[in-house]
């Protein structure tokens, strides 16, 4: 390997699927998102890149029930 070289990253097949997560646990996927359908929620939200695995793995250690519903909806 030359010395400039990285080493690639296998493909995350989750990479582009993409959750909206708000604080009370409430989650829907940004698919299936629109602003007007969740007027009665909270504007605080947050996507989630499922590809994103920094970010999915500190999701799993915060709501590790939730986490788990929504890998069982991916399979």
């Amino acid at each position: 390997m030359c010395p400039k070289t990285q080493p690639t990253a296998a493909p995350n097949a989750n990479e582009g699927i993409k959750l909206v997560l708000w604080s009370d646990g409430t989650w829907c996927w940004h698919d299936d998102f629109r602003e007007e359908d969740w007027t009665f929620m909270s504007d605080d939200y947050e996507v989630i890149d499922m590809g994103d695995m920094p970010r999915v793995e500190r999701f799993a250690r915060e709501d590790a029930q939730l986490c788990d519903d929504v890998l069982e909806e991916l399979r």
